[in-house]
């Protein structure tokens, strides 16, 4: 038979447990989410590529010294961010779930 303190001990390390789970649950959906939203950004940008306006060369002067929006090449300036960005969702994805399995093994 185990003492009051024991018992003690044992349901609070139990509740640890429970509330590690429940946060490795959350960081991992919100990882998953972040990911989705940064893929589906970037499959947007790429469909939507072909339709950017660039401006003409008649046209430059109402920008006063924009160079990039008179750049033909800002559409690919926008799809390599949102891939970078994809890139580091999926990265954060994989080493949350890997910490989530090691952390499950144990």
């Amino acid at each position: 038979m185990r003492s009051t303190d024991e018992q003690l001990r044992e349901i609070i390390q139990r509740a640890e447990i429970v509330k590690e789970k429940r946060i490795m649950k959350k960081a991992i959906l919100a990882d998953g989410i972040a990911s989705c939203i940064c893929l589906a950004l970037l499959i947007v940008a790429a469909v939507s590529l072909p339709n950017l306006k660039t401006a003409q060369a008649g046209n430059t002067a109402s920008q006063y010294g924009s160079l990039l929006l008179a750049a033909p090449y800002i559409g690919y300036v926008i799809v390599g961010f949102l891939a970078f960005a994809l890139g580091i969702c999926v990265t954060l994805l994989c080493y949350r779930w890997r910490q989530w399995k090691e952390r499950e093994q144990k």
